[in-house]
Parts: structure tokens; sequence; C-alpha cells
């Protein structure tokens, strides 16, 4: 997967298009973390996981969204321990901010603009540093306000 292109391909057609933000899923297992199939989780990160979760939080123009299939009970555990980290998902296998149009159905699809997932052929080992390359290439313009 060329993560760069997908990010790119996002950005670019956001300021075309005006639009506010982007909107990005991530899948926690064999993308964020090292898949651990123990009762509880050893919580070891991929490479520039967190700084690039991190900066990916922090943006106004970035909404998150944690793409799992978890229960509840270790997904409020990954939830927490994430924030604690400095990581914040907007949403949880949904996106309530993007409606039904005439020619699109969002009632059993997600809407995303780039996705993160092993299973899309994102390859946490490497695919981090991209991400936060990315990200530096298209940053938030800085206004100053006296």
């Amino acid at each position: 997967m060329d993560i760069t292109k997908a990010f790119s391909a996002a950005f670019e057609r956001k300021i075309l298009k005006n639009w506010e933000k982007i909107y990005v899923a991530v899948d926690i297992h064999d993308t964020i973390l090292k898949a651990c199939y123990e009762e509880k989780e050893e919580y070891d990160f991929f490479p520039h996981a967190l700084q690039a979760l991190r900066m990916l939080s922090e943006r106004n123009d970035i909404c998150m969204i944690l793409w799992t299939a978890c229960h509840p009970g270790p997904l409020a555990d990954y939830l927490a321990r994430f924030e604690e980290e400095g990581i914040h998902f907007d949403y949880v296998n949904c996106n309530p901010e993007v409606s039904n149009t005439e020619l699109n159905n969002f009632d059993n699809k997600l809407y995303m603009n780039v996705g993160l997932d092993d299973k899309f052929g994102f390859e946490g080992e490497k695919d981090w540093q991209a991400v936060i390359d990315v990200l530096e290439k298209y940053q938030i313009p800085i206004t100053n306000h006296l």
C-alpha cells in the first residue's frame, strides 16, 4: 500500500473541494500494535506509530475513527490507554458526521478518506514513518491572532 499516495490524494481533494476535514479510520491489531492474542494486551506499538497517531490527533482537519472488532471491555481499555498516550479517536466504528446523499448510502458502510488497516495493506512495521512525512508535508497553516 502506498500510504503517502492515499493521504496526499485525500489532502489534495480536501483542498480542491474546500472540505473542513478528512476522515481517517485506524485499526488496532497489526496496524497500531503488534498483534497479541492473549487476554492481556502488551501494547507493543509499531515504530513511529505513537508519534504519527499523536500528530493525527492534534490536527483539527482530521477526524480519527477507531476501526476495530474488539469487544466492549477490551475496547474501553484500548481507548483509555490511547488517551493516556495522547491519541484521541473521535468515533469508534462509525462516522455520524457524514449523512446519506442521493448517490451514497452510509447506513452500512463507514465513510472514510484514508483507511489504516493491515487488511487494507497497511504495514505497521514500516508505514508509520510515511504517515509522519505526509502530515509534515500537508501542515495546517498557522495564523497569528493579535
